[in-house]
């Protein structure tokens, strides 16, 4: 049974979900979450079906994330309730990976980002390979990292995982490795090879398989601006130190780029985005379930959508492409403790399930 752009079949006892909306990078509409959603629970009660694989049909992306094009016509028509939906729909969806019961293996080739690096962490096995871009580039668009970044970002190292949230940095396939964002490294022109034997094999003989596959992780790109990373995003410094951080480093090494798009990236993005990821991460701190984080990430998106930031970011970024973004508040310094606490809060609002 086939969406026009995902994919679901039964082969043997497996479930195979094949993203195929190639000119969007696998872009999740709400017709494609949807659709996912069903038969989720479908194959969830089917004691015939032993295990799922989730891959795509691009070799340039597994899945870049949410149609924040979508939800942006949503809001600027007023239609908050169907945007709530589809955001309330994608995370279910994660949820209903995160907590399948049976395995499930992404196949994360080329580009990984925001709600598709949702799908891919919700797995029990995340397959990359050297190929992989892994990204949260949410602070971007005026929205925060989201579809479960609040827990699985909390695996990696804390200066890592706020360089991932607060800057929207690409890291490839061996640092995901290397940080708990990946559980196996395979070389990209074996990954229809693999996704052949898993679909052929059963539960019980999933670890095998991929093990047949396993390569060794190429070079990370972070290890080597580790010390550089640790020192601009370290531990209670509020977000304003650390991009005056990255500002001073960028003078004393102007020729180095890492640390110039570090720094542009802290005086260039979203500063309500930046430091609700700073927040949002603190709360989630002892956060062990994906019900949790993405309990906590539904409230926060259906506040932060109706901000004016989130329809500017989308303009800047994908409708205009200026890459200048009108921010409201423009500056760290002007986010206050109550516009986050007004942001937190969650009396008024519905859950997520």
């Amino acid at each position: 049974m086939a969406h026009s752009d995902i994919h679901f079949n039964v082969i043997g006892t497996a479930g195979h979900i094949v993203l195929d909306r190639p000119e969007a990078l696998n872009a999740l509409s709400a017709e494609m979450v949807q659709s996912m959603l069903a038969w989720l629970a479908r194959w969830r009660d089917d004691k015939a079906i032993s295990h799922i694989v989730v891959s795509s049909t691009s070799e340039r992306a597994f899945c870049a994330g949410g149609d924040i094009r979508f939800a942006r016509d949503l809001i600027l028509n007023g239609d908050f309730d169907k945007a709530n939906e589809f955001f309330r729909n994608e995370y279910l969806a994660d949820l209903a990976i995160a907590e399948f019961g049976k395995p499930v293996i992404a196949l994360c080739n080329g580009v990984v980002m925001g709600g598709g690096a949702g799908i891919a962490e919700a797995a029990t096995h995340i397959v990359v390979t050297e190929k992989t871009k892994f990204a949260m580039p949410e602070s971007g668009i005026g929205l925060f990292p989201d579809a479960g970044a609040s827990l699985f970002l909390g695996r990696c190292p804390p200066s890592v995982s706020r360089l991932i949230g607060m800057t929207g940095h690409v890291i490839n396939g061996a640092d995901c490795l290397l940080y708990g964002l990946a559980t196996v490294m395979v070389k990209s022109a074996r990954l229809k090879a693999l996704e052949v034997d898993l679909l052929a094999s059963d539960a019980a003989s999933i670890d095998s398989v991929i093990n047949q596959y396993k390569d060794d992780a190429s070079a990370p790109s972070l290890p080597v601006h580790r010390q550089h990373i640790d020192y601009v995003f370290a531990d209670d410094l509020a977000a304003e130190e650390m991009r005056g951080r990255a500002v001073d480093l960028h003078q004393l090494y102007p020729d180095n780029p890492f640390i110039k798009t570090v720094a542009d990236a802290l005086g260039q993005r979203c500063p309500m985005s930046i430091k609700l990821f700073c927040r949002m991460m603190a709360v989630s701190r002892d956060f062990s379930t994906a019900a949790e984080a993405l309990a906590l990430e539904f409230r926060l998106a259906m506040r932060v959508i109706r901000r004016p930031d989130f329809a500017e970011g989308i303009r800047a970024v994908l409708i205009d492409k200026d890459g200048a973004a009108k921010w409201s508040p423009a500056t760290l310094e002007d986010v206050t403790e109550s516009m986050l606490a007004n942001v937190f809060d969650a009396t008024d609002l519905p859950p997520l399930r």
